[in-house]
């Protein structure tokens, strides 16, 4: 599984996107891999896509068609449901990184991979995801193709 951050997400769905091709070539890189993210990363994908849209309508649009992928492709996009016991991990993930600063969607992405055991990701938030570490050590590995 591939971990998948919003700004990739957000990249796919946004044909206007500085990243939206490279977002493409990455995907098709990987055909049979399944995708996994969290509620809070398609929580503010869906967010971006609409405010970044020129209209309502087209964003509405393009927030449909990502929750469409996750209800109609369940074997290959999935969504990682958190548990109470996480939410003092991120404070503290949150407080590591106050400096870029972390936010809860990146934060949620850092507990994934502690759960998935690695950090292989689609992101285009290079700065951010070169710097965070899962398990306090390891580094994540953007898979994303520039």
């Amino acid at each position: 599984m591939i971990i998948v951050d919003t700004g990739f997400w957000v990249a796919l769905f946004n044909d206007k996107d500085q990243y939206h091709q490279s977002a493409q070539q990455t995907l098709e890189q990987y055909p049979q891999e399944p995708l996994i993210t969290t509620w809070c990363v398609l929580t503010e994908s869906c967010h971006l896509l609409l405010k970044r849209s020129s209209s309502t309508y087209q964003g509405v649009e393009k927030q449909m068609k990502l929750m469409d992928v996750f209800q109609k492709y369940q074997e290959k996009f999935k969504l990682f449901n958190f548990e109470p016991i996480h939410l003092e991990r991120i404070k503290l993930l949150m407080k590591k990184y106050q400096n870029l600063p972390m936010d809860l969607a990146d934060a949620s992405l850092v507990i994934l991979a502690e759960h998935l055991g690695h950090g292989r990701i689609f992101s285009v938030d290079h700065r951010d995801f070169n710097t965070y570490r899962w398990k306090q050590t390891y580094p994540f590995e953007n898979l994303l193709i520039r």
